[in-house]
């Protein structure tokens, strides 16, 4: 797991592969991620992170992620059409030694006090897609948040009110 539950958001999993912060060659202000997915090429098929409804071994898929390094000027080229909102990440906090999310914004002492170490992401883009039944956003498949994963965890009760809200776009800035 990269990034631990969070409401709106679930998980965020990422196959790493032998990639590992503490190599000595990974430069944080110039990051590439050898042996993983998370490169320049977006790839519909293959998006860089599942996004599960929970922490437990058990929990369901709920969405996917894409995440494509490209001037922080230009979105990549995605899907077909005008309705995928790009979004960047640009500095990023995380724990070196398993690669899991500390904090975004963070001052380097705050990053450190967590445990972990910042990542300039201005040049990598990430778009999200709730595109997996029953966790299709109808409304909106590529909006940033999806309204059933409360911070106490992910709503599955057809029937409770998260699933007849809108989930309009969240005015994304390039």
């Amino acid at each position: 797991m990269s990034v631990e539950y969070v409401e709106g958001m679930g998980t965020h999993h990422v196959m790493l592969n032998d990639f590992s912060m503490e190599d000595p060659s990974f430069d944080a202000e110039n990051p590439v991620f050898p042996g993983t997915t998370i490169d320049s090429v977006f790839e519909f098929e293959r998006p860089e992170f599942l996004m599960y409804g929970g922490e437990e071994e058990d929990s369901e898929l709920v969405g996917f992620a894409w995440f494509v390094h490209s001037p922080e000027d230009s979105p990549p080229e995605g899907f077909t059409g005008e309705n995928d909102w790009w979004h960047r990440h640009e500095i990023m906090c995380f724990r070196p030694s398993d690669f899991v999310f500390r904090g975004e914004g963070l001052s380097d002492d705050v990053c450190e006090e967590r445990g972990g170490e910042n990542i300039n992401l201005e040049e990598y883009w990430m778009v999200h897609a709730w595109i997996v039944r029953p966790w299709l956003t109808f409304d909106d498949v590529f909006t940033n948040h999806h309204p059933c994963l409360y911070e106490e965890g992910a709503e599955t009760d057809p029937e409770a009110e998260c699933w007849s809200e809108s989930t309009e776009h969240v005015g994304h800035e390039i």
